[in-house]
């Protein structure tokens, strides 16, 4: 599939009244001495940033549920968006945290998200490998692209400055996989939309988001990648987390919120098997 940057990401209405999460509560999904994993609400932040304006962030949630003597050697493992919900896990000590950041940086961690997209995929099993780079036009958003043509090194001789820039804007670039299955299909505020599941073997930021627009399969409520859709927030959820740490390793799930009779306006039925695509 050729490269495309996604669409300008322009103010709308639907963008300037979403609020960020009021949630005071979070519901753990798993404790033990080292770990702990809660379900991350939507439109919440996993830890305290500048100028949040009091809005409550995960990570103070997690902290104040925990016995003071661990509040403050709490630390997050991973990342999440701030739009995305789901499995969200935490470490209750720095050698616990180092564990598991070394898991993610070798790749031996399974992730599975489940998304509702706009439309139809063309196969039930889909497979995705884009590569991903931070867009020269806006520091937040990233893109579908070679990171050496959109970023390339400068010399050595360039001034040094300028030379740690580069590397920043490409710390979060490179290659991007993603495997997807769809596992129901239906219609959601008189739309059809398909339920995804989605299976990064990589974990460029906004990966999942860019490599369903790839697919030509946007994220229902992705109001940075997508468009003003009416959908109260952004249909993306992190369903399951394995991870090679502890004895017997570590696996843990959050519950499905897109489900017929739980997401208001969504009515779904089986996906049809099908064969396989590739972007």
């Amino acid at each position: 599939m050729a490269e495309a940057e996604p669409p300008t990401n322009k103010p709308t209405s639907f963008t300037t009244e979403r609020r960020p999460s009021r949630k005071r509560t979070i519901t753990t999904l798993y404790e033990t001495d080292s770990y702990v994993a809660v379900d991350k609400p939507y439109d919440m932040r996993i830890d305290k940033q500048k100028n949040d304006d009091g809005d409550p962030n995960l990570q103070d949630l997690v902290r104040a549920s925990l016995p003071p003597a661990v509040r403050p050697e709490l630390r997050h493992c991973h990342q999440l968006d701030y739009a995305t919900s789901g499995v969200m896990l935490y470490a209750t000590s720095k050698k616990a945290a180092a564990a598991a950041q070394i898991c993610f940086q070798e790749r031996r961690v399974q992730k599975e998200y489940v998304a509702l997209v706009w439309g139809a995929p063309p196969a039930r099993e889909l497979a995705c490998a884009e590569p991903i780079c931070q867009s020269p036009e806006d520091a937040f958003r990233m893109m579908v692209g070679d990171v050496d043509a959109v970023w390339p090194l400068l010399d050595q001789d360039a001034p040094k400055a300028d030379r740690d820039e580069r590397r920043r804007r490409r710390k979060h670039s490179g290659p991007a996989a993603t495997t997807v299955v769809e596992l129901a299909r239906g219609s959601y505020l008189g739309r059809p939309v398909a339920k995804l599941l989605l299976k990064p073997t990589s974990g460029r930021r906004h990966q999942l988001r860019l490599h369903c627009v790839a697919l030509g399969l946007p994220i229902v409520g992705d109001a940075t990648y997508g468009a003003d859709d009416g959908a109260p927030r952004m249909m993306l959820h992190a369903r399951t987390l394995r991870l090679p740490v502890g004895e017997g390793g570590l696996e843990v799930s959050a519950p499905d919120p897109f489900r017929t009779g739980v997401l208001e306006g969504l009515s779904l039925q089986a996906a049809p098997a099908e064969h396989k695509a590739v972007c």
